[in-house]
């Protein structure tokens, strides 16, 4: 009778962590090499591309930097999501700076309260800079832009790199050192109700949330969490070179450690 407790009990934990995953796999179908880019948005009210890459939509966009391209796995131990990754920093000779892509999620505010998390594998071979670059954010937009909360890169030396996130025009940033060509678990948290944006590095996969690396908190005036997020942002670099993929967005930690 205990034993029968005991696995209905773990399949009942299991169904709810899974129910917190809000997306997942976002990278299906890609093989390595593919392009990344299924559309593009070509103004800011486009119509949605529901969970589909696109070229986001910028006026400032250099159209000869064309599609970035899915490279190869990563993976970390105890973090379920699988499957290739994104290039990051493979832009062509003669284009300078970024572009951006996003996978948009939602054209409506069915993400704006609570608490999300965006969890992903990063795994870079060289930052050019010791000033932080941002590389992957959250959006209120769904053909992008007006980015809500966004996680940095930056160099300490040849070796090791360090993170940082904001909330608007609050930065908090980490001089924790981690290596350069190891793959690195991220995870972004967003708390509407502490107006806060928290980033983990490697936290460990427990049931309980460790404590974050860095906080950015807001302010009731012009850095508030407010809006739905509706879409997920990847900045490719001429700075940068690497891996970047394996996202979960989720509705708690919870769903961040789900098998």
């Amino acid at each position: 009778m205990k034993r029968s407790v005991l696995i209905l009990s773990l399949a009942a934990f299991v169904l709810s962590s899974n129910a917190q995953v809000l997306k997942s796999n976002l990278l299906n179908g890609y093989k390595q090499g593919d392009k990344l880019e299924k559309a593009t948005y070509n103004k800011a009210d486009a119509p949605i591309k529901i969970d589909t890459w696109c070229e986001a939509f910028s006026s400032q966009t250099d159209k000869n930097a064309g599609s970035p391209i899915t490279g190869q796995e990563l993976s970390y131990e105890g973090y379920t999501e699988k499957g290739v990754s994104i290039k990051i920093g493979e832009l062509p000779e003669n284009v300078k700076g970024s572009r951006f892509s996003v996978y948009s999620i939602s054209e409506k505010n069915d993400y704006c309260r609570g608490t999300l998390y965006l969890s992903f594998l990063a795994n870079f071979s060289s930052v050019a800079s010791s000033r932080l670059g941002d590389f992957i954010a959250l959006s209120p937009v769904h053909t992008g832009g007006n980015l809500r909360a966004r996680v940095y890169v930056g160099k300490i030396d040849d070796e090791h790199i360090r993170f940082g996130t904001n909330l608007l025009r609050v930065n908090a940033e980490s001089f924790k050192s981690h290596a350069l060509n190891k793959t690195h678990l991220l995870v972004l948290k967003l708390d509407y109700k502490k107006n806060e944006v928290s980033l983990f590095v490697d936290p460990a996969l427990t049931a309980e949330e460790p404590q974050p690396d860095v906080v950015a908190k807001g302010d009731e005036d012009n850095n508030k969490l407010k809006g739905g997020i509706r879409s997920i942002s990847f900045r490719n670099r001429d700075d940068l070179t690497g891996n970047v993929g394996n996202f979960r967005f989720s509705s708690s930690w919870a769903g961040v450690i789900a098998q």
